[in-house]
């Protein structure tokens, strides 16, 4: 087990990180030392640190990684956790303006409701939105909301949920659910919904009213709301789980509508239903409507217009696609098994391997995996194509960026040549594959996720591709039993391959793809194909790397990171497409 740094010992000015570009201390934020401002490169940003007495490392990582995806413009942005042998913190932003306590403290018989609403709209639209998907604040006091510009955001989103309990250290105790208060604590969204309805009542009636008892102290009425407005927050207020609200932008439309007019309604909750159900209604896009239509006239047409002797056409048509089907496989038995075709401007593309078509089960098979592993599916690859023997090099990418025009991405003092490309973004990644795609007159790109797991599981079920514990000679990772555990990156194919000839699927840098991250596979595409979302603010990095923990680079773990991130243990490789012309 790593002896990590104290972060009792913690000092103002003290270098944490990497010596290359180091965060330096600025000031803690709270007694215990563990949370901190620090700068880096002139810009600012806030370091919790790893406390053993608190929980398991992994969990720390785990979740760091999984909160680092939230993006919203109410919460603080995250990022990737750093982990080495001394250093295991996470890292946010700085977020800025004052905390909701200092705010508050301006108004001690409660703020204006027009201030009220102001503060706490774009929170209620983020927890709603995240708590969809299972991700919640979990210590929401008035140390975690900040007011900037008269707008509420919060910090540390999610930060504490590694921890074995969130204690009055890490949370006030007044806005503490009775859940946490069992001996194994009941985190969901619903604590975030407790949270936040007595955030509102402490802005509504001051801060002082958090110290009354809820349940008898509060008033029977409020001056700005209307009584209906006032008893459906007096019911959403009690301790019960089953009492508070299941949207909390609908109890912000309520305090809304009383900045207007005091509502009339003797069955505000029947008519709030009808109201968001309306809503949804006039949502829908013309084009769903017409679809709709199309498509019901379509299946009545084709019940009318369908001949007769249709089973014998479908027999017809199975046997035809069975023989191209058939000739498809020959033509493609008939490629190279590996390639490395020649650029324009001299050398060579990336040495490429051929993967044959086929089905497998996606996710993770051995249940010690991350939410977004699941649920575990199958995925038809119905194409053969050609995938990066080795990930992509100093050597290939250096070429490309002086070609190019682009400046050299810096190497942390490990050397370049044979080692994997790092400091790497998403779009430089891109970049490099349509510059091969040019060069060769094929096409390049980043690899599916559907593709990338195929390859790293060459045909295993296990948490690697040789079983489910690393051993030495296989992986480059934290304790993987190389060189270069937790020091840099190796030289590619400095491990053995996997069955499809593929070097480095498990470790040394870990890999951007192409897909937008999305938080579980329901909804995944069941053949091979990029999935793509309507907002793509993050990217999936695949592997693990050289400082991750074993677990980060199985076949199945997947993490996000925003497209224009780099880092010194994410790197690339490429997919080349087999057109039709090449069979």
């Amino acid at each position: 087990m790593n002896d990590f740094y104290d972060p009792q010992k913690l000092k103002i000015g003290q270098h944490v990180g990497v010596e290359l570009d180091p965060y330096v201390l600025n000031y803690p934020v709270d007694d215990n030392k563990t949370t901190w401002v620090v700068d880096q490169g002139g810009r600012p940003f806030v370091l919790r640190f790893f406390q053993p007495s608190k929980g398991k490392v992994e969990d720390f990582l785990q979740n760091a990684r999984k909160y680092a995806n939230v993006k919203h413009p109410a919460i603080t942005p995250s990022y990737p956790p750093f982990y080495s042998n001394l250093w295991v913190f996470s890292c946010s932003a700085v977020c800025g303006g004052e905390n909701l306590y200092s705010f508050l403290g301006k108004y001690p018989d409660g703020a204006p409701l027009n201030v009220v609403v102001s503060l706490f709209e774009s929170i209620a639209k983020a927890l709603d939105q995240l708590h969809k998907n299972k991700l919640f604040h979990g210590h929401l006091d008035l140390n975690s909301i900040h007011v900037v510009n008269g707008l509420g955001v919060m910090t540390g989103f999610g930060t504490h949920h590694w921890m074995t309990r969130i204690s009055e250290h890490e949370m006030d105790p007044r806005f503490a659910p009775p859940e946490y208060r069992q001996k194994e604590q009941k985190r969901t969204p619903a604590v975030d919904r407790y949270a936040f309805m007595k955030l509102l009542m402490a802005s509504l009636l001051g801060e002082s009213i958090l110290d009354k008892d809820f349940a008898s102290s509060l008033p029977s009425s409020h001056p700005n709301l209307s009584k209906n407005t006032w008893q459906s927050l007096l019911k959403w207020s009690k301790e019960n789980e089953r009492h508070r609200p299941k949207s909390l932008v609908e109890v912000m439309r309520i305090l809304r509508a009383n900045l207007y007019r005091p509502e009339e309604s003797n069955n505000p909750e029947q008519e709030n239903k009808i109201t968001e159900y309306t809503r949804k209604l006039n949502k829908l896009p013309k084009k769903i409507l017409i679809i709709g239509g199309l498509i019901a006239t379509s299946a009545v047409a084709a019940l009318i217009l369908w001949p007769a002797d249709a089973p014998i056409e479908k027999k017809l048509v199975a046997q035809v696609q069975k023989t191209a089907a058939a000739k498809a496989e020959d033509s493609f038995d008939t490629l190279p098994q590996v390639l490395e075709e020649p650029l324009i401007s001299g050398g060579k593309a990336p040495k490429i391997e051929k993967i044959a078509p086929a089905n497998f089960k996606m996710g993770d098979q051995q249940r010690i995996g991350d939410d977004n592993e699941y649920p575990v599916h199958e995925v038809d690859i119905p194409r053969g194509f050609y995938f990066s023997k080795y990930e992509v090099t100093f050597d290939q990418y250096d070429k490309f960026a002086k070609v190019t025009g682009r400046a050299l991405p810096p190497d942390n003092g490990w050397g370049r040549g044979k080692r994997p490309v790092v400091n790497v973004n998403w779009y430089d990644a891109k970049a490099y594959a349509s510059w091969v795609s040019e060069q060769t007159g094929q096409e390049y790109r980043l690899p599916t996720e559907i593709e990338w797991e195929y390859s790293a599981r060459a045909n295993s079920d296990t948490s690697f591709w040789y079983g489910n514990n690393v051993k030495p000679g296989y992986s480059v990772c934290d304790s993987c039993g190389s060189q270069w555990d937790g020091v840099s990156t190796a030289p590619v194919g400095s491990q053995a391959s996997n069955p499809l000839g593929l070097f480095d699927m498990h470790g040394n840098v870990a890999e951007w793809v192409e897909d937008c991250y999305h938080d579980n596979y329901e909804g995944a595409p069941s053949k091979n194909q990029v999935w793509l979302a309507d907002s793509c603010e993050s990217r999936v990095l695949r592997g693990g790397s050289w400082f991750d923990i074993p677990r980060v680079g199985r076949s199945a773990t997947r993490y996000p990171a925003e497209p224009n991130l780099k880092a010194s243990n994410w790197g690339f490789r490429v997919v080349r497409i087999i057109q039709q012309n090449d069979k």
